[in-house]
């Protein structure tokens, strides 16, 4: 038998499933094995060209059915996309459109042959599965409408319309279609008609039943289950782990004989681990579950600590199905349930994190409910956002509604932390009380949602990362003593406790209590502010255990220390993650700031010279060259103005890197995505640390270390490329750093900064922010502010730290232009800002108005020296970085070329937007062949010339895995108008990609460039939405193109402003315009309207944000 199957397709999902279906019938591949042994694949337009319609109106041949009698059908498969709002893919368009008249009431057209009273297509079996996602209203619509209008032509449906969510995952709908259509379709062939029955029965009662459940969810409100981000709970805390007194002790001696013969409500404890599921994209997710899991570990140290849970587990979300899913299935003893904390941030426009996403999907499938895998746990929810995105949360509030419909009991309210005000303010109270309330709920002791019940408050400072007791002047460095002396045969510098103290300076003077007390205007005489309990920090460390251990020791390992530490990406289904990276080479790199090259030509030549390697003393020399080159600041006071302008320049210093990528294309990226760089702390910060850790506990750079039982790596790359050495430090850090303090003021003045309270009742200043956040103050400067603390062990450093987190760049180039630029070598490129900026003066802190410099960016400069002063070769050896690339969802060019486009990206956010309109000219460069090609192979070219291959600019045969839109490239193909909106501050410094944007505005492929430029006018600074919402007629097409012509809008760049700023500009303008044709009463009236209607663009996916804080 064979099968003909069609794809409209529009991204190549749909293609893909359609081919290797074919592929598989036609190598007999099938399983269950089928009657089909041949299989015909095209797109659905093609019908006519192949004669479907006239070859479908008889019963099928004998060379179509194997000489068996039983078939009376053709086969037939059609799987199809939806794009936009329930149109059908271009190369389905036809088709549709033919089915859509109302079917011949005589069949001459076809074959006169026939009686008149037969219907077109009844000597046909189809099945159809369609492609949509949810978020858009018309889902699956393309596909739904040929379904129906099949079977109206007299089609026998084989098998019940499938249709896929791409919102939730393809898979969970189309593996199991494609495992019984085969057989469906089979039986139809041969006369069957019952499953088409049963299938309408089913249709019918599922739209009954959905009928139903819409009208049960709109009667329910989850207005009362997400708690407001600043909301005011009691805190609380992990039930109490302090030693019990003599009466507690009889207390609970006697309740215990007393539970022993008497039945109750729940066991003391539980049969299962707490469980803390995160996913996370930057590291901040992950770090709070470890941090929350090394909490309740250190608690379990302790032998008087009677917790409900025995232990924890700590694990990604996608690992859901590997660690979890079994025990949550299982009942507990009584009316025990499970506990379950989940903490998830939210990526781009509601995306879930890539360690997430599995998780997600498998959550939000129909299939899931009915087995409600959650009615045996409790659960809390923290969820991380940002209100830059209009999306605020949507991953966090997503799992918290659903699992409560999965069967799960909320234990407490989702907590909201917006990363644009702080994290701390929502996340400290959360973590606070987390797990005494989720306990309370798990053990039956409390009614699921009942807050007023308290749990005893543990005083934060009962337990310690590793040991559960506060660490003390002594325990802390005797403890290390310990540990080197029983796990390493390095015996030099060993010293006792007061020889190890005495070695540190502890003057009562100290740098940072000095700063303190300044700041707070308290005397030296007088002591410092008493900190509450309650107002201090309560998560702790996020390791658990540190080895110092010798070459000798050999043992089989897991992973090393980096895969603990970094993000992890392990389940995005890449080859390159965070965890682990490519090592890619620097390729090139140009200043698109007008800077001046002389210092990158002085490091070029007298520090890194012609073979060069990153050596730490080198780029050192190279920094401070270009600190030296690029003042900030004049020495003396009373600069002029012409100098205050350089010195503004100076800071700004914008870098274009080319990066090179494996040639076997495990490394793909499409225009819209960004790239993640991997690292390594400053020279100066890891020298410090290395050198306080050998001289005051022995343990040199060289010497291997093991974490957590991971394969050993030297204490060097510890230091170097896995905790945080360089980024502000947060008050958690801080509280823990305190109890290290060998000296009792500087404890007091750190657990101060920590505290929420921030030093006397009423006080003005913010202590945090005005000393820490400020000033950039990192892990370094407080040890060296506070040098007592450096009786910090190994293993508290360790632990205290988080992991470098890895730095995001946007993509500027397409993979489509470069191939067609004829490039041998496989690469991408990126732009970004050198972080170069002074930190406020103050005249308390001594320390204030330090220069400051980006982790990653001012080390790029110096090794792309060689490339930014023109000095580079092809003899020099090229400097490598770390890389993985980071896919968007949501920001990427509409699917159809005739979409008009509104670009907007001040400053660096031009970044993506270069690779849009490369990527555009490619295209338009591939329609042009592609119908060129098209032509030729139909006979149809009149030209009076021979096409040469190489005019050919792209094949699908050379896509090899890119979304390169030959989906839908026809000769009808119309491209939509572009405009882009650019802002900088200095039309002659910082106009970025100047000479390239007014080429694409040459050649056509941007029908406006408009740049606002903030410093050229001293009178009067000019931002793009000022631009927007004061030239008329800007304002006038921003409206046409938006409410007229449909263009999709993108905003990228700076979100803390301009993101916002951009958006009431449009709002502003759309407001205008609705009173000004009268569809409204009042400007309040057409605001609200203007808003409605960018939040619908917003819903449907035309206006696309990626901002950042």
């Amino acid at each position: 038998m064979k099968v003909t199957i069609l794809y409209g397709s529009a991204t190549g999902n749909a293609e893909h499933i359609a081919k290797d279906l074919a592929s598989t019938i036609n190598e007999s591949k099938c399983t269950p094995p089928t009657a089909f042994r041949s299989a015909d694949v095209m797109e659905m337009n093609h019908f006519k060209r192949k004669k479907l319609m006239e070859s479908w109106v008889n019963p099928p041949l004998s060379t179509d059915t194997g000489n068996d009698d039983a078939v009376e059908k053709h086969a037939l498969i059609i799987v199809c996309s939806t794009t936009g709002n329930g149109d059908a893919p271009e190369n389905a368009g036809r088709f549709v459109r033919y089915l859509k008249k109302p079917p011949p009431s005589t069949l001459s057209s076809l074959n006169a042959s026939l009686s008149n009273s037969a219907m077109p297509l009844e000597n046909v079996a189809y099945a159809v599965l369609g492609l949509g996602d949810t978020n858009y209203d018309q889902f699956c619509g393309s596909a739904k409408l040929v379904d129906k209008k099949m079977k109206e032509w007299g089609a026998t449906r084989a098998v019940k319309l499938a249709c896929a969510d791409e919102a939730t995952g393809l898979e969970a709908t189309v593996e199991p279609w494609l495992e019984g259509v085969l057989g469906g379709l089979e039986r139809a062939c041969k006369g069957g008609d019952e499953e088409e029955k049963k299938g309408d029965e089913e249709e019918k009662k599922e739209e009954n039943g959905n009928t139903e459940k819409q009208m049960e969810n709109l009667a329910v409100s989850d207005k009362d289950n997400v708690v407001a981000k600043n909301e005011d709970d009691t805190k609380t805390d992990i039930p109490p782990s302090t030693t019990p007194s003599t009466e507690t002790t009889a207390a609970s001696s006697s309740t215990t004989e007393s539970t022993a013969s008497t039945p109750t409500s729940g066991p003391v404890k539980s049969s299962t681990p707490l469980y803390i599921l995160y996913g996370s994209a930057t590291g901040n997710a992950e770090h709070i579950a470890k941090d929350l899991c090394s909490t309740y570990e250190s608690y379990l140290k302790n032998p008087a600590f009677q917790g409900f849970f025995p232990s924890v587990v700590c694990c990604e979300l996608n690992q859901y199905k590997k660690k979890c899913l079994d025990q949550w299935s299982q009942k507990q003893d009584g009316n025990a349930k499970h506990g379950v904390i989940i903490v998830s941030s939210t990526t781009g426009n509601a995306d879930a994190p890539e360690n997430a996403d599995r998780f997600i999907r498998w959550m939000k499938r129909k299939a899931t409910e009915p087995t409600q895998p959650f009615q045996h746990c409790a659960y809390a929810v923290l969820g991380l956002g940002d209100t830059n995105y209009d999306v605020f949360c949507a991953v966090g509030k997503a799992i918290d509604k659903r699992l409560e419909q999965l069967g799960g009991t909320r234990a407490i309210k989702a907590a909201l932390a917006d990363e644009a005000t702080g994290l701390e303010e929502t996340v400290e109270p959360w973590v606070g009380q987390v797990i005494g309330k989720l306990a309370q709920v798990c053990e039956g002791k409390q009614a699921a949602g009942n807050e007023s019940a308290k749990p005893d408050i543990v005083e934060p400072s009962v337990a310690s990362p590793a040991t559960g007791v506060v660490p003390t002047a002594a325990s802390v460095p005797k403890k290390l003593k310990e540990q080197s002396s029983s796990s390493s045969s390095v015996e030099e510098k060993k010293m006792d406790i007061e020889e190890m103290t005495a070695s540190i300076a502890t003057t009562p003077g100290s740098v940072g209590v000095s700063t303190i007390r300044k700041l707070l205007s308290i005397p030296t005489n007088s002591s410092l502010p008493t900190v509450q309990h309650s107002s201090l920090p309560t998560m702790v460390s996020s390791l658990s255990s540190c080895e110092l251990i010798n070459d000798e020791t050999r043992r089989s390992r897991g992973d090393s220390i980096a895969d603990n530490m970094t993000v992890s990406s392990g389940s995005s289904g890449f080859l390159y993650t965070a965890a682990k990276p490519y090592e890619s080479r620097v390729m090139g790199a140009r200043y698109l700031t007008a800077t001046d090259k002389e210092s990158a030509k002085k490091v070029a030549n007298e520090i890194l010279g012609e073979d060069y390697d990153e050596d730490d003393d080198k780029i050192i020399q190279a920094m401070k060259v270009y600190d030296e080159h690029f003042p900030l600041s004049s020495t003396t006071s009373g600069a002029e103005s012409n100098e205050k302008l350089q010195y503004d320049k100076n800071g700004k210093r914008v870098i274009e890197m080319t990066l090179s990528l494996p040639d076997d294309f495990t490394l793909e990226y499409e225009p819209g995505d960004s790239v993640g760089l991997i690292v390594p702390n400053t020279p100066q910060s890891t020298g410090f640390m290395l050198s306080m850790l050998e001289r005051n506990h022995g343990i040199l750079p060289s010497q291997k270390i093991s974490v957590d039982a991971a394969h050993p790596i030297t204490v060097k790359e510890a230091i170097q490329s896995t905790i945080d050495l360089c980024s502000p430090m947060k008050k958690k850090r801080l509280f823990l750093l305190s109890m290290y303090a060998t000296d009792p003021e500087e404890e007091q003045a750190l657990r101060l900064v920590s505290s929420a309270s921030n030093g006397k009742e009423g006080q003005e200043v913010d202590l945090f922010q005005s000393y820490v956040e400020d000033q950039c103050r990192t892990v370094v400067d407080i040890l060296k502010e506070f040098p007592s603390c450096q009786s910090i062990t190994l293993e508290g450093l360790l632990g205290c730290l988080p992991a470098i987190p890895p730095r995001y760049y946007s993509v500027c180039s397409s993979p489509l232009h470069d191939r067609q630029s004829g490039e041998d070598d496989f690469h991408l490129k990126v732009a970004f800002s050198v972080v170069d900026y002074l930190t406020p003066s103050l005249p308390e802190d001594v320390s204030s108005g330090r220069r400051m410099g980006g982790l990653a960016t001012r080390r790029l400069e110096c090794v792309c020296s060689p490339f930014l002063s023109s000095q580079a070769s092809m003899s020099v050896s090229k400097p490598t970085v770390q890389i993985f690339p980071k896919p968007t969802h949501e920001f990427r060019l509409p699917p159809n070329m005739s979409t008009p486009l509104i670009l907007i990206g001040p400053g660096t956010g031009i970044a993506p937007f270069i690779g849009f309109l490369s990527h555009r000219q490619a295209q338009m460069a591939s329609l042009e062949s592609t119908e060129a090609a098209e032509m030729t192979s139909e006979g149809t070219w009149r030209g009076g010339y021979e096409l040469d291959p190489n005019e050919l600019a792209i094949s699908k045969g050379d896509a090899r895995g890119l979304n390169l839109a030959v989906d839908y490239m026809s000769k009808h193909q119309q491209v939509g108008e572009i405009d882009l909106f650019f802002g900088c501050r200095h039309s002659d410094h910082d106009y970025l990609y100047q000479q390239e944007l007014e080429k694409f505005k040459a050649d056509g492929i941007l029908t406006n460039l408009y740049a606002a430029f903030s410093r050229d006018d001293k009178e009067k600074k000019m931002y793009v939405q000022t631009f927007m919402k004061n030239d008329t007629q800007c304002g006038k097409r921003l409206v046409e193109m938006i409410m007229e012509k449909q263009a999709s809008v993108y905003i990228c760049g700076d979100g803390n402003v301009m993101g916002r700023d951009v958006q009431e500009a449009i709002v502003s303008l759309l407001a205008k315009h609705f009173c000004d044709e009268d569809k409204c009463k009042d400007v309040e009236e057409g605001r609200v309207r203007a808003m409605a209607h960018v939040d619908q663009m917003k819903t449907f996916g035309r206006f696309v944000l990626d901002i950042w804080s």
